[in-house]
């Protein structure tokens, strides 16, 4: 199967005006979609693209027009439209990777009754692929699907931020790091010590700083070319990350995602 990475945009200094209105305009959506629970303001995405009023507001209007973000009448903040589900659905035929890891995320989620989440990269950002819930009385919904969240933020986030190379690290730790305090993380240099330990052990822990009691652990998944594709993780009552229910959780996460990176793995024959 052919491992789908998704990269940064690219800078758009020097670039022809019409890419960059097109890198402008997938900025915005990114944005959108990185806040669409809540929505943003004009003055939101104005403040976070450091572009003028008028232009951002011209590029709003023509992906209203288009359904691919819509307004709330009432309080104004913008939202990803019904165009980019529908879009979405279209291309899921073609890259639905949390199809193919379903069943081995339910298996998961059914030895060791905990939820479990898919997470994968998209530019400097974490994407909330799939959620599968176990069978413990009490559930844990720390991230729902599409959830966008900077990368090093929570244990599956931080997980598969470990799996890159230390430089790439520093950088998107740094470049991320205002949004990364809004989530709870530490400052910089702190977090990335976390991200460092996290790389060592081959897996990240986080006591979750909004769900109190609630504890994470996450494993980044690999490709059968040793290249970081997602990250699953676990999330669950503190006491049952602890002691054997730690090591046994921990033991099985590796498990499973291993099997996700046979997934990978090119089929034989002509």
């Amino acid at each position: 199967m052919a491992t789908q990475r998704l990269r940064t945009i690219a800078s758009t200094s020097g670039a022809p005006s019409g890419t960059q209105s097109i890198q402008r305009v997938v900025m915005i959506l990114r944005h959108l979609a990185s806040r669409n629970r809540d929505g943003l303001r004009l003055i939101d995405l104005v403040d976070a693209l450091q572009l003028e009023q008028p232009t951002v507001h011209r590029m709003l209007k023509s992906l209203v027009a288009e359904s691919l973000v819509m307004q709330d009448p009432q309080n104004k903040r913008y939202f990803l439209g019904r165009s980019m589900y529908e879009l979405g659905l279209a291309a899921s035929q073609r890259f639905d990777f949390r199809s193919l890891c379903s069943p081995i995320l339910s298996n998961l989620a059914r030895q060791t009754g905990d939820t479990v989440f898919l997470t994968s990269r998209s530019g400097d950002e974490s994407v909330c692929l799939a959620r599968h819930e176990g069978t413990s009385p009490v559930k844990v919904f720390t991230l729902a699907l599409g959830d966008r969240r900077p990368l090093g933020a929570g244990a599956s986030s931080m997980a598969l931020l470990s799996a890159y190379p230390l430089a790439e690290i520093r950088q998107i730790i740094f470049s991320n790091a205002e949004r990364l305090a809004e989530f709870g993380e530490p400052e910089p240099e702190d977090l990335f010590r976390r991200v460092e330990k996290a790389k060592r052990l081959g897996y990240s822990v986080r006591d979750l700083p909004h769900f109190e009691g609630i504890r994470a652990i996450g494993v980044p998944v690999f490709d059968f070319e040793a290249q970081p594709i997602a990250a699953i993780s676990i999330s669950t009552l503190t006491a049952r990350l602890t002691g054997h229910g730690f090591d046994e959780r921990l033991h099985l996460l590796r498990e499973h995602a291993d099997q996700i990176r046979k997934l990978t793995e090119p089929t034989s024959g002509g």
